[in-house]
């Protein structure tokens, strides 16, 4: 009894915290997308100011969040042991939240932290806007690895070809 509880509490956990680091990415992306341009740096330095908090206060504590308890159903329910599947995801899962910190939060601080030197006349704005340019494709690749994340769990593919395994469904 106590450790159908346990599995439906990370479970349950997993989910919520699924959807905090979906919402966040989301938020991100579309105030990203509409947000003001470099040219009007008070705004701009606000708008990454409030970016670098939702990277520092959702995206990551979900993404941490996502990825221990995918970890801990792993532990809890022993067949996810045998499967393949579930080792695929939980590396994809280590390389989406490696890309978190990585290629978002580190940058989402950074560029907070240079829009205040360029409004404060510390950088120029060219020089800003370039520091900034990539940010587009680490954002397009995260997501790719999320859908992957995403399509391993949902598909749960089963490798019997490939490992000479027979594994029961789902």
């Amino acid at each position: 009894m106590r450790l159908i509880f346990w599995k439906r509490l990370v479970k349950f956990l997993h989910t919520v915290t699924g959807l905090g680091l979906v919402g966040g990415l989301a938020a991100y992306m579309i105030v990203l997308a509409t947000g003001p341009q470099v040219d009007s740096l008070n705004a701009y330095a606000a708008m990454r100011a409030s970016l670098a908090l939702v990277s520092k206060w959702l995206l990551i504590p979900s993404m941490l969040g996502v990825l221990v308890t995918g970890l801990l159903a792993m532990m809890l329910h022993y067949p996810f042991l045998e499967k393949p599947w579930v080792w695929l995801k939980a590396l994809s899962g280590v390389l989406v939240f490696e890309a978190s910190l990585g290629s978002i939060d580190g940058p989402a601080q950074a560029a907070a932290r240079l829009s205040m030197e360029a409004v404060n006349g510390e950088i120029d704005t060219v020089m800003l806007a370039s520091l900034v340019r990539d940010e587009w494709i680490a954002w397009w690749i995260l997501l790719a690895l999320a859908v992957l994340n995403i399509a391993i769990a949902t598909w749960r593919p089963r490798f019997d070809r490939l490992f000479g395994e027979k594994h029961l469904p789902g």
